[in-house]
C-alpha cells in the first residue's frame, strides 16, 4: 500500500468563516449607507436634520467603517496565507511544469501593475493543477479550462477597488453635501459588489480545498 502524500490547507476554514462575517457585515454597510443617504436627501432639500440623527448615523457609520477595516485587513492576510499553502500542496501533489512558486503565489499581489493581472494567473494555475484528474506529471492540466469563478473573483475585486477609490476622493476633495452623497452611494455600489466578490471568493474556496483533497485521494490509491 502507498503512503498516503500528507496535505493540508488549515487556512481555507479560516478563509470561509472570516469572509461570511465580512460579507454579512457588508450586507448592513449597504442598508446602512442608504439610510445615511436619505439622511443626506433630507438635508439637501432643506429639511432639518436633529442632532441625535446626525449623531446617530455618523456612530452606526464609523463602527461599521472601522470593523470592515478590520476584517478586510484579517481577510487579506488570511487569504494570501491560503494562497501560499494551496500553491505549496502543488508540489506535494507532484505536479510539474508550475510557472509560479509559493512565494511569488503570493508576492505578485504586491508589485505595482502586474498587481493587475498576476493574482488572477496565480490562482488560475492552483485550479488547473489542482484538478483531480489532471495527470500531475504532464503538461495537460494547463489545457484545463479556468473556472468562470476564478475570473469574477478577480473582475468584481478589481471594480470594488475602483469604485471605492473614487469614493474616497469624493470625500477627501468634497465641498458640499452633493459630494458627501455621492461618495455615499460610491461606497453602496462598492459594498454591493464586494458581497457578491465575497461569496464567489468563499465558492473559488471551498472548490479548490476540494480538488486538491481530491487530487491526494486519487494520486495516494494503489494502481
Amino acid at each position: 500500500m502507498e503512503k498516503q502524500t500528507k496535505i493540508s490547507n488549515p487556512a481555507s476554514k479560516w478563509v470561509v468563516w472570516i469572509f461570511i462575517a465580512l460579507l454579512i457585515l457588508n450586507i448592513i454597510a449597504v442598508f446602512s449607507g442608504f439610510a445615511q443617504a436619505q439622511l443626506l436627501n433630507k438635508a439637501i432639500d432643506g429639511e432639518i436634520i436633529t442632532p441625535s440623527e446626525a449623531i446617530s448615523n455618523d456612530t452606526r457609520e464609523a463602527i461599521i467603517g472601522f470593523t470592515q477595516f478590520a476584517l478586510y485587513l484579517a481577510s487579506g492576510i488570511v487569504f494570501l496565507i491560503w494562497i501560499h499553502k494551496a500553491h505549496k500542496n502543488l508540489l506535494s501533489l507532484n505536479v510539474s511544469n508550475l510557472r509560479f512558486t509559493p512565494g511569488w503565489a503570493v508576492g505578485w499581489f504586491f508589485v505595482p501593475v502586474m498587481s493587475l493581472f498576476r493574482p488572477y494567473q496565480v490562482v488560475s494555475e492552483i485550479w488547473k493543477a489542482s484538478y483531480p484528474k489532471a495527470d500531475a506529471n504532464t503538461t495537460y492540466w494547463k489545457s484545463i479550462p479556468t473556472s468562470p469563478l476564478v475570473g469574477w473573483w478577480w473582475t468584481l475585486f478589481i471594480i470594488s477597488n475602483f469604485v471605492a477609490q473614487i469614493a474616497l476622493r469624493l470625500i477627501l476633495t468634497g465641498e458640499d453635501l452633493s459630494d458627501l452623497l455621492n461618495s455615499t452611494y460610491a461606497y453602496v455600489v462598492s459594498d454591493a459588489i464586494d458581497v457578491v466578490g465575497i461569496m464567489i471568493t468563499i465558492l473559488m474556496v471551498r472548490r479548490i480545498s476540494q480538488f486538491q483533497a481530491a487530487k491526494n485521494k486519487l494520486i495516494s490509491s494503489p494502481q
